[in-house]
């Protein structure tokens, strides 16, 4: 079976994708302009491009406007620290990272704004390893799961997941995002330990420990990690 369908449609390069985790059709506008079509898998490519078409008049009107992080940028536990300098280089010392950029250049170059998103990751790096082994420990004990290991990952979508083995895998980047977030999302990978699916009983038991996890559910799908 063909996942993925390529083609121009008015200059715009569109490429359609369909993927096992999708319950809907989604469209992305990528920075270069590019435009990514994301559907359920059984879904045909036809019926994809005519929902394109109906909203490509929106999409082209669309101001694109790019994020750009600020100097003052604050981790959980202020693992970074920005100064104002004479030249461009980051440098950890004692589990902080200091990040010191030309004062004389404009913070939103392309340039800057690169080596502050490493600098950023690199310290919330930092933060996640002292935080969610510990937490995700402390909170197995409380609701009386086991888990095999946990490993740290740094991924763009995946917040976390579990094996058949009850390894844990959590995403570094959860550090961005407020405590009661992170909870919900350890708590969701600790009731995979015993229930392998996302059924009724799943989503029951995940409403033992975290009551009000489809509203954090909805505010973790809704921020975007930069």
């Amino acid at each position: 079976m063909n996942y993925t369908k390529e083609e121009i449609i008015e200059n715009y390069k569109i490429k359609f994708k369909k993927h096992t985790f999708s319950k809907s059709i989604k469209i992305t506008l990528k920075k270069d302009f590019s435009i990514l079509v994301t559907m359920p898998i059984f879904c045909p490519f036809k019926t994809a491009r005519e929902f394109l078409l109906k909203n490509f008049e929106k999409i082209k009107a669309y101001n694109y406007e790019e994020k750009f992080i600020q100097p003052n940028f604050k981790t959980k536990f202020e693992s970074l620290k920005t100064i104002k300098s004479d030249c461009l280089k980051t440098q950890t010392i004692k589990n902080v990272v200091h990040f010191y950029y030309p004062e004389n250049q404009n913070f939103n170059s392309k340039e800057i704004q690169e080596k502050y998103k490493e600098a950023i990751i690199e310290a919330i790096k930092i933060e996640a390893k002292n935080y969610l082994p510990t937490r995700l420990e402390f909170l197995s004990k409380k609701y009386d799961f086991k888990y095999n290991k946990l490993t740290l990952r740094n991924q763009k979508t995946r917040f976390g997941s579990c094996s058949c083995q009850n390894n844990i895998n959590l995403n570094i980047n959860l550090m961005l995002y407020d405590f009661d977030i992170i909870d919900y999302v350890i708590i969701h990978e600790l009731v995979h330990t015993k229930i392998k699916n996302h059924s009724r009983k799943f989503w029951t038991e995940v409403n033992k420990f975290c009551p009000n996890y489809k509203e954090l559910r909805k505010k973790l799908k809704q921020k975007s990690l930069f």
